[in-house]
């Protein structure tokens, strides 16, 4: 048993490493692009964006990249987990939280990219409605619906643990 916990530590301690490198590459794939384009919508803008006016334009563009920040963010959540699993708390309220936390992140930005961008950018003057769906919507999908199925399980764990600790003193 002590060999299967020091071998998930090891294992979570390499994710960890990962994760801390991806945060920062996931940041700047999604940060560097919006503000060339923020720049684009502002100073030289297209002829649908001059049309609109910048603040519109500004708006749409937000409304566009909200989806993919939300997904980043749930990662972002995802490294409080990393360091409580490496610390050797694998059912801490504090981890399972967190994955409660990141499966919302993932679930708001599966909601944002097939209604609520779309839906908002058509009502501000931008490309009209269209509903789409990618494979990519069904991993974001599949993503959101395990990490928070995980978080729950963990925190009825996190509980019963309590639970049994607190009878015992």
């Amino acid at each position: 048993m002590e060999n299967r916990a020091e071998k998930a530590r090891a294992q979570v301690g390499l994710v960890h490493v990962m994760s801390s490198f991806l945060i920062p590459l996931l940041i700047a794939a999604i940060g560097l692009p919006l503000i060339g384009e923020l720049y684009l919508v502002t100073f030289e803008p297209a002829p649908w964006a001059a049309e609109l006016g910048a603040p519109l334009a500004i708006a749409i563009k937000l409304l566009s990249y909200a989806p993919a920040i939300a997904a980043v963010g749930a990662v972002i959540m995802l490294r409080s987990v990393f360091v409580e699993y490496c610390a050797g708390r694998f059912f801490s309220e504090k981890a399972s939280a967190a994955f409660h936390g990141a499966g919302l992140s993932a679930l708001a930005a599966f909601l944002l990219k097939m209604l609520v961008a779309p839906l908002a950018i058509s009502l501000l003057g931008g490309t009209a409605f269209a509903w789409r769906f990618d494979p990519l919507d069904i991993a974001l999908m599949i993503f959101a619906a395990s990490v928070m199925m995980i978080g729950s399980v963990l925190e009825a764990t996190a509980a019963s643990l309590k639970a049994e600790n607190d009878q015992i003193v």
